[in-house]
């Protein structure tokens, strides 16, 4: 009961970003006058759509236009079409070179404008890092880390960000208002009309002191879900494990539409408020799935371990894979401090083990179906 729960569970995951294993999806609309809902691992509307376009999968390219609102979850978000109406966004990686007559509300990792790109109303964008190229008619606010300025705003903008940078081909016929804990850097030849004004206030940065004692207790809690997951669900774990070894590639592919494609998700839920009570289910279960991800990852690489000292994982017995879980944990979290790529290879194994869950569930359940 429990492990038929979990493999439920973990379908219902991988179905937000995936309704049919390894197939994408591009498809029109039956009837030209309806909005048009899509997903899969990869979107793209192959003709013009004459209403709202809602969409969430693992990538979406926009290349037609759309005559009503644009609702866009993914990791990558690519729109060269024309939107009438209204841009909601939420994705990892987000390119936007196409006109929208309405207002923009976009939520990203990275994001930028194209030269080309203009938004007739209202702009208010969020992300780690932010360029605003193009063309906005009304006002535009930003939240970021680091934001570049570079097109044209015929109204105001209010900027939040760590460094702020106005280049040269700038214009912003209103007032620049900015909150950052450094100068903003306006480049020669930028020009801007109204005032210039830093409004007091920091930037919140996180700190947490005494971090370092507690990472012992990081790694033993780790072990212990470790080991509560190979008691409750142990033919799942080796079954998930076998899949990483049997198919590392497609394991990769799912992981990392599920990864990047959950959270657009999720924002979207909280921004129609109605959706929160849905948006907190789904990040818990989100939380756990990445965990378990994380730990199928390990426990393959403890089953290397094993195989490299001459034993099979099955007749290594329950406590001996505990303890090369222990092992790979301090593998993988020495792994973590190698500079430049330690945080992606991290990255790449919790992908690999959310993927190989999700492809063993779809497996179960296609079998007893």
């Amino acid at each position: 009961m429990r492990g038929r729960t979990c493999l439920y569970l973990l379908s219902l995951l991988a179905s937000l970003s995936l309704p049919a294993l390894g197939q994408g999806q591009e498809a029109a609309p039956e009837d030209e006058s309806a909005n048009v809902y899509m997903t899969g691992t990869e979107v793209r509307p192959t003709g013009p759509v004459h209403g709202d376009l809602v969409a969430a999968a693992g990538r979406i390219s926009v290349d037609y236009g759309i005559d009503g609102d644009a609702v866009l979850a993914a990791g990558s978000v690519d729109v060269r079409g024309r939107v009438g109406g209204d841009l909601r966004i939420a994705g990892g990686f987000v390119t936007l070179t196409g006109r929208v007559r309405g207002e923009a509300l976009v939520v990203a990792g990275s994001l930028a404008f194209g030269p080309d790109a203009e938004v007739g109303g209202r702009a208010w964008l969020a992300g780690g890092d932010v360029a605003v190229a193009g063309r906005f008619l009304h006002d535009v606010k930003v939240y970021a880390r680091n934001v570049l300025v570079l097109g044209h705003v015929t109204g105001n903008v209010h900027l939040f960000g760590a460094t702020i940078e106005v280049l040269p081909s700038a214009r912003i016929d209103g007032n620049l208002t900015y909150v950052s804990n450094t100068p903003i850097k306006i480049h020669p030849g930028a020009r801007v009309a109204g005032n210039v004004i830093r409004e007091p206030g920091r930037l919140p940065t996180l700190r947490m002191p005494g971090w370092p004692p507690f990472r012992p207790l990081l790694m033993f809690g780790l072990l212990a879900a470790g080991a509560l997951l190979l008691a409750l669900f142990p033919r799942f774990t080796a079954s998930a494990v076998q899949t990483v070894r049997a198919s590392p590639l497609g394991s990769l592919g799912l992981g990392t539409a599920i990864f990047f494609s959950v959270p657009p998700v999720m924002l979207l839920l909280v921004i129609t408020i109605i959706g929160i009570p849905i948006a907190l289910m789904l990040a818990g279960l989100y939380a756990v799935a990445l965990l378990a991800g994380f730990l199928v990852a390990a426990f393959f690489i403890g089953e290397r371990l094993l195989r490299l000292g001459g034993q099979r994982a099955a007749a290594g017995g329950y406590w001996a894979r505990v303890g090369m879980l222990a092992i790979a944990l301090i593998i993988l979290w020495l792994v973590r401090h190698v500079p430049y790529v330690g945080v992606l290879l991290i990255l790449l194994a919790l992908t690999i083990g959310l993927g190989a869950m999700a492809l063993q569930a779809f497996s179960h359940y296609s079998t007893r179906t």
